[in-house]
């Protein structure tokens, strides 16, 4: 759970990288089932906003109204992208006839808690979904082995911000009996005012693949292709990035 969300949406692309590669491979993915697309648990909705641009209706949403908030800020004026605070596991929108949709970031998932957290999930999205769309997902799959990473400095790797720097402070540990990887970061902003910091708290609960297709099918969809990278190359045993194309069948 994030300690604070509104510190946390003006910095949330603190780290100015160039993801436009990510995101012209998701609008060449959608594209091959439609132009409506639903974006669940999208933070500030930015991909959302770069799909709309290329032509999409993109409609993203996020739990935390901050987040949302933010995201209109910034993209609120931008055509076929609609930004709505909504809960994954009773979500209604207006429309029920989306093409595509696709939780991405390795691990949005696993923030979901438990197996019925992600069946809920599953099933709201279905509902919105017409038959023969498709919903991706894009997951790290567990470690068999624990581990643990000792706090360690992060700066951006692109500065994006110019009256101010961003940097963080993160440490994380897996247990693998459990599947959960707790992470502990600081956030440190700072600006002609001095320095501020706040605290994040994050825990991801991973899912055996096993289980990932089973809630697929038992919500209603049937899985088509399995990847295990970006250039779609076939996902195989051993590999530790998975991702699955699932298609809506009732």
């Amino acid at each position: 759970m994030l300690n604070d969300y509104q510190k946390q949406a003006a910095v949330w692309d603190w780290d100015g990288y160039d993801n436009t590669p990510e995101y012209e491979y998701w609008c060449e993915y959608a594209g091959q089932f439609g132009k409506n697309v639903l974006i669940p648990m999208c933070a500030l909705g930015e991909v959302g906003a770069y799909m709309a641009e290329k032509g999409f209706h993109a409609t993203a949403f996020d739990i935390t109204p901050e987040m949302i908030a933010e995201g209109k800020a910034r993209y609120g004026a931008t055509i076929g992208l609609e930004l709505v605070v909504g809960d994954i596991f009773e979500l209604d929108l207006h429309r029920k006839d989306f093409d595509f949709a696709f939780i991405a970031g390795n691990g949005d998932l696993y923030l979901l808690q438990s197996v019925e957290d992600v069946e809920k999930a599953f099933i709201s999205i279905h509902k919105h979904l017409r038959p023969g769309a498709c919903l991706s997902l894009e997951l790290s799959l567990p470690s068999k082995k624990s581990w643990s990473y000792p706090k360690k400095v992060f700066h951006p790797r692109v500065p994006n911000y110019t009256d101010k720097k961003v940097w963080k402070e993160n440490e994380s540990r897996y247990n693998a009996n459990e599947k959960r990887q707790y992470i502990n970061q600081t956030v440190y902003i700072e600006d002609s005012g001095g320095v501020e910091s706040f605290t994040q708290s994050v825990l991801l609960q991973y899912y055996e693949r096993e289980i990932i297709l089973e809630l697929l099918n038992k919500c209603g969809f049937i899985v088509q292709n399995e990847y295990c990278d970006h250039q779609k190359a076939p996902w195989k045993q051993g590999d530790d990035f998975w991702i699955v194309e699932a298609i809506r069948h009732t």
